[in-house]
């Protein structure tokens, strides 16, 4: 089996984080500032990461994305490309949280740690880091 886990972090309303690990350990990452323009940018970053490191799709064998606590749209998106990818290639996802960890390398190996103990079929549901809210303009 391949130990390959791609890591997703979009609870910032500046910055998408996004890394591939080994067994724990860091084998690439990217980090990139996308405000307001997560759902343009994920995928082609996803994309990039994994060509950059010579890793396909189907090598992936887990996702460990942040839930939240994170901003409503940015939390939202990471947490349906992590499902849908996850379901799509039928492996194992976990959620994280983002006061589980303050470092990169910390989210590898805690989500190394919460796959180990996942099955494939479960999806990961968001958590906002306040109640939801629609602005009407008159």
């Amino acid at each position: 089996m391949n130990n390959i886990i791609l890591y997703i972090n979009t609870t910032s309303e500046e910055k998408v984080a996004l890394a591939l690990g080994k067994t724990g350990k860091l084998i690439a990452k990217k980090e990139f500032k996308a405000k307001y323009r997560q759902s343009e940018r994920l995928l082609p970053a996803i994309d990039l990461l994994l060509k950059k490191a010579k890793v396909k799709l189907q090598d992936l064998a887990g996702i460990a994305v942040v839930r939240g606590p994170g901003p409503f749209t940015a939390t939202r998106i990471g947490v349906t490309v992590a499902n849908a990818l996850s379901y799509a290639l039928n492996i194992k996802i976990a959620g994280l949280r983002a006061d589980e960890f303050n470092t990169v390398e910390a989210m590898i190996a805690m989500g190394w740690k919460k796959l180990k103990k996942e099955k494939a079929g479960k999806i990961v549901e968001p958590v906002y880091d306040r109640e939801p809210n629609i602005t009407i303009k008159n």
